[in-house]
């Protein structure tokens, strides 16, 4: 709706000027309006006119009417301010679209966005948390913005992770009583130790791995049973924060389909491609040293190899490839991307995040000790039920436990989400709970407190209004650029875009609540209305992220 706005301006200074130029425009402070434009500094060298003269002529030639209300030329600049009129027609807007706006039509573009694939040999640590919740928070975004997404999550089972588990998993079992991929990994860590302590048996993972990349039946047969076992466990632990992929993609599959071999042979015939002891691209001339190794001694193909593959096989099945990757990948998927522009293959756009820590919680990978998604989700729950026991003595343990889940969870998404990806990030827990600020909690209760208000109020279609104030402008505007943010956030595949602006709606709302009355004032249905239309917006942006909007807590 914003764009509308800027569209009017945009247009009534073409009539003013009588020229063919582009309108610059930006967002004052708003003692200065709700739009301004340079442009008569632009004009001055051209006409060899003060600016401050030429934007005081335009102004006069821009009659106030439908979405502006106002014009002011201040020291060259002028300054535009939305109408009342505008403020009704994104009420009106709002109202009618509901769960639908901010929304774009379908584009026909089909995007494959791979994220969290993580090795099926344990349960999800932290990082993988950040990677899932960034990937599966851009999907949402995206197909809010009319794409055709499909989420994948790529299996390694073809790596010496699940080698290992699956080594472990025979000489030691699996403990049936834990979860599945803490079993595994319980397997997984015994085995490494065993392998420390006897590196003779190091010759059996290396014939595991031969065995099944040649497709030996049995050995097929207990790869998929430990990897389709963890993975149940790691299914869990996604459904508690609301992640749901669309298709599970083994990296076997490429091998089996013979897409791997099909790349390799292309590859070969680039002058990029080298032979000695191993297969491998010397990828100098995209200012990357590493050489690429796509096979080792015995034959078999790396990692990187079947991911290639994968990748080419992305490229045939959408129009954009997405993936998500921690920064310990960002040579991998350097090479990656050198590799398909030498098959003149589509180039994933690549979003790398940096490193989560949790204040407070320990992890020693030496030991096998890291914390888990599992530990963050359970130590969040758990520090807001606290606080909701703090704050509502009045209710019961179901809404509190209730209440506390989607609290806790939420303020895991919303956390990670707000932060960009290229920013390394320490989650605390008492800004991701926090109430009174910006934390999850403090978005969470304004959606809440004007669910309380509407409950009193009859809304009517009658919602005109004759002045705003402030605190209602501020909502407005806010409310009307929502689609805008959307699409920011789409192109430029950040969520933490739609994060940041659900605190700045919140804060709006939050300042309305505190000087403006709503039950019984003489504006009641038009401020009604207003709050039923931030609402709309709030639980709109918020399951953007993922996270359930509260009615009460």
């Amino acid at each position: 709706m914003f764009e509308k706005f800027e569209e009017e301006v945009k247009k009534r200074l073409q009539n003013a000027i009588g020229l063919d130029v582009d309108i610059p425009l930006s967002e004052p402070s708003e003692e200065f309006g709700d739009l301004s434009t340079t442009l008569c500094f632009e004009l001055a060298r051209r006409l060899r006119k003060n600016p401050k003269i030429i934007a005081e002529e335009l102004a006069k030639k821009i009659k106030p009417e439908n979405y502006i209300k106002e014009v002011k030329a201040v020291n060259g600049y002028i300054n535009f301010y939305f109408s009342e009129k505008f403020a009704e027609d994104v009420i009106k807007t709002v109202k009618k679209l509901k769960g639908r706006y901010g929304s774009q039509e379908k584009k026909n573009i089909k995007v494959i966005l791979e994220h969290t694939s993580a090795n099926p040999d344990g349960p999800l640590h932290i990082g993988h948390g950040r990677n899932a919740i960034i990937g599966d928070s851009l999907a949402r975004i995206l197909k809010f913005s009319g794409y055709d997404v499909e989420t994948q999550y790529y299996v390694n089972d073809m790596g010496r992770q699940l080698a290992v588990a699956v080594f472990g998993a025979k000489k030691f079992g699996i403990n049936k009583d834990k979860k599945n991929d803490f079993a595994v990994a319980e397997a997984y860590v015994k085995a490494n130790k065993f392998l420390e302590e006897n590196p003779e048996y190091e010759k059996e993972i290396a014939k595991l791995m031969k065995e099944y990349e040649e497709g030996k039946k049995d050995v097929v047969k207990e790869f998929h049973t430990i990897a389709d076992y963890c993975l149940k466990g790691i299914k869990e632990t996604l459904k508690k924060i609301n992640i749901f992929h669309d298709k599970f993609v083994f990296e076997s599959e490429f091998v089996r389909n013979g897409l791997v071999y099909e790349v390799v042979e292309r590859l070969k015939k680039t002058k990029y491609f080298e032979h000695n002891e191993v297969m491998q691209l010397n990828l100098k001339e995209f200012g990357i040293e590493k050489k690429l190794i796509l096979t080792r001694s015995d034959g078999t193909f790396l990692y990187t190899t079947r991911d290639i593959a994968y990748h080419v096989w992305k490229s045939r099945n959408a129009d954009v490839v997405i993936d998500i990757f921690g920064a310990d990948h960002k040579l991998v998927a350097e090479q990656l991307k050198a590799a398909l522009r030498i098959l003149n293959e589509k180039v994933p756009d690549i979003i790398i995040y940096e490193f989560l820590t949790i204040e407070g919680m320990k992890m020693s990978t030496r030991k096998g000790r890291f914390i888990s998604l599992d530990e963050l989700i359970d130590e969040s729950i758990k520090r807001a039920y606290e606080e909701v026991d703090k704050r509502r003595k009045d209710k019961d343990e179901k809404f509190k436990k209730s209440v506390a889940e989607k609290l806790g969870i939420g303020a895991i998404r919303f956390y990670i989400a707000r932060v960009a990806p290229e920013k390394h990030m320490v989650f605390k827990f008492s800004e991701a709970l926090d109430f009174e600020k910006h934390g999850l909690p403090f978005v969470q209760y304004a959606h809440a407190r004007i669910c309380r208000i509407l409950e009193k109020i009859e809304l009517s279609n009658d919602f005109s209004v004759e002045s705003m104030d402030e605190y209602e402008k501020r909502l407005i505007k806010l409310v009307s650029k929502f689609p805008k943010i959307v699409n920011k956030a789409a192109e430029e595949k950040k969520p933490s875009l739609i994060a940041n602006y659900l605190i700045n709606l919140a804060d709006a709302f939050h300042r309305f609540y505190m000087f403006d009355r709503v039950v019984g004032s003489e504006k009641e249905q038009f401020r009604a209305n207003l709050l039923y239309s931030t609402k709309i917006v709030l639980a709109n942006a918020l399951n953007l992220l993922g996270i359930e909007p509260l009615e009460e807590m």
